[in-house]
C-alpha cells in the first residue's frame, strides 16, 4: 500500500448480551464507565464507547431491545460474557484500500455508508467495508474512513493506553503479509484462531479475548 492508504487501529469491537451491565462491568474492572454511543438503525445494535488515546477506541456493541434481532445482534445475546469480536483499521481513500486488498488475495465487501447519532450530538456518517469468506473470521480487520466527522477515539472517556494486540492464526502468513503492508503495530502469530488486547486502566492491566472471533458481515 502507498503511504496515502497506511492505515491506524481506530478500534475494537467486544460483543456483550447486555449493554448495561456491560458497561457496569468494564466500571467495575478499570474504573472508567464508557459513555453511550447510540444506536445502529436496521442493524439491531446500540453502543457505548471508551478511548485508549486520540487515535483508538473499545466499542462495547450489544442488542438494542428497541429493534428487532437481526443476525448480527441474535449471537450477541446468546453470548455468556463480553467477547471480542471484531477489530478495525482506519484508513482514507476506501477503494484504494480495497483494490489494494484484492492484489493481496482477499475478498473486500463493497464500501458502504453507515450512520448513528450520539444523545444530544449531531449526526456521525462513516464509510466501511469488510473481507468476505475469511476463514477464520475477525481475525481480519475491516476497514473505516470517518470522513469528515470527529472519531469516536477523540470524544470518548479516556481508560488507558494499549499495551499490545495479538492475533493468532492456523494460517497466519496472509494475515501476517496485510498487517505488514498497513503499517501497524499488531503481532501476528500461529496457533488456535483467538484475538487478544491489553491495555492499562486505572485499576491495572485489563485483557480482552475472542475466541474464533466472528467476521464481518454486511448484510446482517
Amino acid at each position: 500500500m502507498s503511504a496515502r492508504t497506511k492505515g491506524a487501529v481506530d478500534h475494537f469491537v467486544l460483543a456483550a448480551p447486555d449493554l448495561d451491565r456491560a458497561c457496569a462491568q468494564f466500571e467495575t474492572a478499570t474504573g472508567i464507565r464508557p459513555v453511550f454511543g447510540g444506536a445502529h438503525p436496521g442493524r439491531g445494535t446500540h453502543n457505548a464507547l471508551v478511548a485508549f488515546d486520540d487515535s483508538s477506541y473499545l466499542e462495547i456493541i450489544a442488542p438494542d431491545p428497541a429493534q428487532p434481532a437481526t443476525g448480527m445482534s441474535a449471537p450477541m445475546a446468546r453470548l455468556v460474557e463480553p467477547t471480542l469480536m471484531h477489530w478495525a483499521v482506519r484508513c482514507t481513500g476506501l477503494d484504494a484500500v480495497s483494490n489494494r486488498l484484492k492484489e493481496l488475495g482477499w475478498t473486500p465487501t463493497e464500501v458502504r455508508r453507515m450512520h448513528r447519532t450520539p444523545p444530544g450530538g449531531a449526526r456521525l456518517d462513516w464509510e466501511l467495508f469488510g473481507v468476505h469468506e475469511h476463514r477464520y473470521g475477525g481475525l481480519a480487520p475491516f476497514f473505516i474512513d470517518w470522513l469528515n466527522c470527529p472519531r469516536p477515539a477523540m470524544t470518548s472517556p479516556r481508560v488507558g493506553r494499549i499495551v499490545s494486540v495479538r492475533l493468532t492464526s492456523p494460517e497466519p502468513a496472509q494475515l501476517r503479509t496485510l498487517v505488514g503492508e498497513l503499517g501497524i503495530a499488531v503481532e501476528v502469530a500461529g496457533g488456535a484462531a483467538n484475538i487478544e488486547l491489553t491495555f492499562d486502566s486505572p485499576r491495572g492491566p485489563i485483557s480482552y479475548t475472542g475466541e474464533n472471533p466472528r467476521g464481518f458481515t454486511l448484510g446482517d
